[in-house]
């Protein structure tokens, strides 16, 4: 290297130090002493040495950009180059140890439809030199060092975004008084208090406006309460639904962080299905296409290549491959960053979250317009028959002149009319939704489901079928091989797990070239990992089937580590639903022939389909003979009757041309090579079911819900699930076998890793499954009511020539089918297409694989598996963080739930509703003045909107919850029988109430306070008041059960809030009676009258059970238990 070009290098960056300007990373002063074969970012000499180059410095004027001495490099070179000293970064020099500012790496995410590095505007060459600017590695990443992490998120930024403010409870306790009704009341108790100083003859005349603003205070303090509880609640939720977890590279070890975690320099590693969370530029990877059109709004796939197109852009999907990716941008920095940042300045939409419309919300909003219509009506008849009795007898019966005093007459009035509208306006029917969302969705997180759509967790109420995966979700997803054969002889799988203590002699005799190719096609082919987790057991990471072929070659001896230190892959084909199968070209030490590189092709893959691509098989060490198709039919009929998944192993050799060549590598066509390959071994793989999904299914089945099975296994292996499960019982079990006895088998539900990782009904997870069998029996048909069917002939016989639903025999076929094997990802969403043309039916998926993601998000609720790919989750309604069945009928029950709240809730307030609007205008006529004052019906709103929709919504299910069928969408939200204890309760109260203001003091033996009505408070009408509330909260108790139980205080006591509110209410309503003198117009009453009042509240309770005799009876209603 020319001593001019270094010292060129050396005079600009005493020149720019000099001038406190930008400073070159390695410290080029020192480095040029001791490294004079070195460009300025630090070759070792040994690579120089083996790879020459040409150097230039190439220093940027720019005070936004970087000084970087750049090697153009003559020759390839592979090796990362040597991190050296601590040295400067842009920024104006502020920072000093990074050799690369943020502008600069936002420059590169702005290049993403550019070749970076042969771009002339480019501050990089190489990924490899950008991780050493940034101090990081590619091969072993940044350092976890605290104190380093700390000083790299402080520089280059976190991955987070800055959160909008949380509205305050004072905003909240604001927006309250924006309510309509609350200012007329709030106008209408100041006018009062203002007339009654300047004419009222009382003294106290100003009590009733002062007590008007007193409640309306109090009801807009207990609704910013609320309201402010559910921000916090639906704030966390979203925090949690909003978390996910990256795979990143730190000090050498692999290892998963959360995505807020990443900082500028990791090195991430990519899979299908990942959504990204940061920019970065790709290194490492095999045909990985990736979905752009989140941030370009370009519909069409994006291929990405290490050395073309590296650029990765933060919330792009990957559709396809995997690879590594060094981390370039993150949070606000980031591409997608930038988008969301811009948005900051835009007003929050307050409470968004909690304010989302579902259909039960409309439904009951619906509801809400009519009684409020109905309590119009009557505030309207009780206002025109209050004041036009007061103008006839005071003008024209006693012809009174006209005086200012008698606005405050006609102004109370008004204020009547208003309550009466206030009390019949069901406000707390949003708030009782809200409410029992909130407390479910909070509950349902506790029982591993994440709700990420609030309207799932109602609508799981009215599911009527449930089509679950089967690995992983009803079994346990521990894959281990049960059978093994190899080279033409069956190994005892028992001998396998006692080999390790056999002083290395092979199982069976197989010869070790055998075996060693067995071993070799696994660990070199599969990218899972087994993990020491330091309690001395081991950590499954990556793919399960792929795990489970892992631990048999443990069994084996093996050191898969080892193996794969030493092999070297040089191309990798991912797995795909169309392929079924996954494939590594691995180089042959020292083997080549004239200019040809040597190396072997591995495959492994669904068993039936894999078995038709070999020609032979392996017999002794590496010799091969031919494989007849009757041995194929075989061995296939032979693993099928064990009803485990199956997979095939076979290996090719193969020349590759120019060796080292990158782009000959890529242009490898997988389908030319996975021919005339030879087979090494089939291994039969088992997942043992999840001991309590028989009775979670079992349950459904009781609830009205129907259970199916649609999973890429074959049928057989399905087949033998289902009935394992109780899904399939002997009675529907019209499985035809497929032809030729195909048996495959699905991988596990753990989110990959690896290369078997695209596009498949389990796509994240890798299937290996074909889809060759054709579901028929031996005559080529099969009956319309099979119970197991294959994704092949569903689509056959229920799809038309252009791809249309054939509604006639989608009808004939689904109710009768129960477990659908080899399904495809187009399967799932072609069968909830149909489904959701019933509306009688509401259907519910699981899915985990980004080829899921479209019927997920067309299914009524979508359940994404938590190993599931990002894509799924984000499709998904609900994440089922255990990929536990069990945990989709806890959703069921939460669902229900939710329903059974509202319900209650409806029960309970529709009675106060009817009985205190008819009283108040029956009163208004009759009496001239309502019965209840405007303060006492303000004091029964709080009681029915606010407490009695926090008591009664927030109530666990139980096991009864599931002995009924689903609620349906399309029916009427009140059952006949809640129609009938409300028209019972309400007839029961209007009589009592009747009664008590025209008799309770002959009753009694009280002074009638029809007489001094309007001259103040009365201990008859205390007595009045005092039932009407007493009824209502024990009404309130009869309100906890919908469905005319024997005993409503069952359960009572395990409901702590329940007890707790009620009493309140009691100890509230004592004191407003004895205490309450003036503003709430009462007289304390004596122990004999208050027993008479809670006898009289008591009585609703015996109402309920002679209701309880009458028809329609709750199990008039039910459906028919599915099967």
């Amino acid at each position: 290297m020319s001593m001019r070009v270094h010292h060129q290098c050396a005079m600009t960056l005493r020149h720019l130090a000099s001038r406190r300007t930008l400073a070159l990373r390695c410290q080029a002063e020192q480095h040029l002493q001791t490294q004079r074969k070195l460009p300025c970012h630090g070759k070792s000499p040994s690579h120089t040495a083996r790879r020459p180059q040409q150097r230039q410095c190439r220093v940027s004027s720019s005070a936004d950009s970087s000084i970087i001495c750049r090697a153009v490099k003559t020759s390839e070179v592979s090796a990362e180059p040597e991190k050296g000293s601590t040295s400067s970064r842009d920024d104006g020099g502020k920072d000093r140890r990074f050799g690369v500012g943020i502008r600069d790496l936002t420059k590169l995410a702005d290049s993403a439809s550019q070749d970076v590095y042969d771009s002339q505007s480019s501050i990089i060459r190489s990924a490899s030199q950008l991780a050493y600017l940034l101090d990081s590695s590619l091969t072993g990443g940044i350092s976890d060092s605290t104190s380093q992490m700390d000083d790299r998120s402080s520089t280059l930024g976190r991955n987070s975004l800055p959160e909008r403010d949380q509205i305050s409870f004072w905003e909240l306790l604001g927006n309250t008084f924006e309510d309509f009704t609350i200012i007329v009341l709030v106008i209408s108790g100041l006018l009062s208090i203002a007339l009654e100083l300047a004419f009222g003859d009382s003294d106290h005349g100003w009590v009733e406006g002062a007590a008007i603003l007193a409640a309306v205070a109090v009801v807009a303090l207990v609704t910013a309460v609320n309201d402010f509880e559910k921000e916090k609640q639906f704030r966390d939720l979203s925090a949690l639904s909003s978390e996910s977890q990256v795979t990143v590279m730190r000090s050498g070890e692999t290892g998963e962080i959360s995505a807020a975690d990443l900082l500028v320099g990791d090195v991430m590693l990519l899979s299908t299905g990942d959504i990204l969370a940061a920019d970065g530029l790709l290194f490492e990877g095999n045909d990985i296409r990736v979905d752009e059109s989140h941030l370009t709004g370009e519909s069409d796939d994006v291929l990405k290549h290490s050395s073309s197109a590296p650029v990765m852009l933060s919330g792009t999907k990957i559709l396809e491959g995997y690879g590594r990716m060094l981390v370039t941008g993150v949070g606000l920095n980031s591409a997608q960053g930038r988008i969301l940042g811009s948005l900051t300045d835009k007003p929050p939409d307050e409470g968004a979250g909690l304010r989302e419309s579902t259909a039960l919300q409309r439904k009951l909003e619906v509801m809400a317009r009519q009684i409020g219509n109905f309590g119009l009506a009557a505030a309207v008849f009780s206002l025109a028959a209050m004041a036009g009795q007061f103008t006839w007898h005071t003008f024209y019966v006693e012809g009174q002149a006209w005086d200012y005093k008698f606005l405050s007459e006609y102004l109370s009035y008004v204020i009547t009319a208003i309550t009466i509208v206030v009390v019949a306006i069901p406000e707390g029917l949003p708030l009782a939704v809200t409410i029992a969302l909130a407390y479910s969705v909070k509950r349902m997180l506790a029982d591993n489901n994440l709700v990420r759509n609030l309207a799932a967790a109602e609508t799981m109420g009215c599911a009527t079928t449930i089509c679950t995966d089967k690995t992983g979700t009803l079994t346990q997803n521990k894959m281990a091989a049960s059978r093994l054969w190899v080279a033409g002889q069956e190994v005892d799988i028992g001998a396998l797990n006692g080999h390790s203590s056999q002083n290395g002699a092979t199982p069976h005799g197989l010869e070790p070239k055998t075996l060693s190719m067995l071993v070799e096609g696994v660990a070199l082919n599969s990218t899972a990992e087994l993990r020491e987790n330091g309690n001395g057991g081991t950590e499954l990471v990556g793919d399960r089937t792929e795990c489970g072929l892992l631990q048999m070659t443990a069994a084996l001896g093996a050191d898969y580590v080892q193996m794969r230190r030493e092999g070297r892959v040089l191309r990798a084909f991912p797995f795909s639903s169309e392929r079924k199968r996954m494939s590594s070209i691995v180089s042959q030490p020292g083997a080549s022939v004239e200019g040809m590189l040597c190396a072997r092709l591995y495959t492994k893959g669904a068993a039936e389909l894999l078995l038709q691509q070999c020609s032979s098989r392996l017999v002794e060490g590496t010799r091969a003979e031919r494989l007849p198709q009757e041995e194929k039919n075989g061995l296939l009929e032979s693993f099928a009757a064990d009803g485990n998944r199956t997979l095939a192993l076979a290996f090719k050799d193969v020349m590759l041309p120019h060796p080292g060549d990158t782009g000959s590598l890529d242009a490898l066509d997988a389908e030319a090579l996975e021919r005339d390959l030879t087979l090494v071994a089939v291994v039969g793989l088992s997942d043992p079911l999840r001991p309590e999904v028989r009775g979670a299914i079992a349950q459904c089945q009781r609830a009205g819900i129907t259970v199916r099975m649609l999973t890429g296994d074959n049928s057989g292996t399905a087949a033998a699930i289902a009935r394992s499960c109780g899904i399939l019982d002997g009675a529907s079990q019209q499985h035809n076998p497929a032809s030729n006895g195909s048996i495959s088998a699905s991988s596990a539900s753990s989110r990959p890793s690896s290369s078997i990782g695209a596009d498949s009904q389990d796509s994240s997870r890798g299937v290996y499954s074909g889809s060759s069998e054709s579901g028929r029996d031996g005559n080529g048909a099969s009956s319309a009511g099979a119970a197991v069917m294959t994704g092949p002939e569903f689509r056959e016989r229920v799809l038309r020539a252009d791809g249309s639903i054939d509604r006639r025999r989608f009808t004939a076929l689904w109710p009768a089918l129960r477990v659908m094997g080899r399904c495809s990802p187009q399967d799932k969403y072609t069968i909830v297409r149909a489904l959701q043309g019933d509306p009688d039916e509401v259907v519910a998926m699981t899915g985990d694989g980004t080829n899921d993601a479209p019927a997920l998000r067309l299914a009524d609720v979508g359940f994404a598996m938590n190993s599931g790919t990002s894509i799924a989750k984000e499709a998904s309604d609900i994440l089922l963080i255990d990929d536990n069945f069990n945990s989709i009928v806890s959703a069921v029950k939460w669902g229900r739930n939710v329903y059974a709240g509202i319900i209650k809730f409806l029960q309970f307030q529709l009675v106060v509703n009817i009985v205190a609007v008819v009283t108040a205008a029956v009163g208004a006529v009759a009496l001239q003045e309502s019965p209840l004052t405007a303060v006492q019906m303000l004091w029964v709103n709080l009681i029915m909107d606010s407490l009695a929709s926090l008591s009664l919504a927030t109530e666990a299910p139980t096991d009864a919850t599931l002995d009924l069928p689903p609620y349906s969408p399309s029916k009427p939200l009140l059952a006949p029988s809640v129609v009938k204890s409300i028209i019972g309760q309400s007839i029961f109260q209007l009589g009592v109430m009747y009664a008590l203001v025209c008799h309770a003091d002959t009753i009694f033996g009280v002074p009638s306070g029809s007489a001094d009505l309007m001259d103040g408070p009365s201990v008859h009408y205390t007595l009045v008041f005092n039932s009407f509330v007493l009824m209502q909260l024990f009404n309130q108790v009869n309100a906890r059960k919908i469905y005319d139980e024997l005993n409503v205080l069952e359960g009572i006591l395990a409901n702590r809030l329940f007890l707790g509110i009620l009493g309140a209410e009691f100890a509230l309503q004592v004191l407003i009676v004895q205490f309450g003198g003036d503003i709430f117009s009462t007289k304390p009453l004596s122990a004999q009258q208050w027993a008479a009042c809670t006898g009289i509240g008591a009585i609703t309770l015996m109402v309920r059970a002679v209701l309880r005799l009458l028809p329609p009876h709750p199990n008039e209603q039910a459906v028919p238990e599915r099967k």
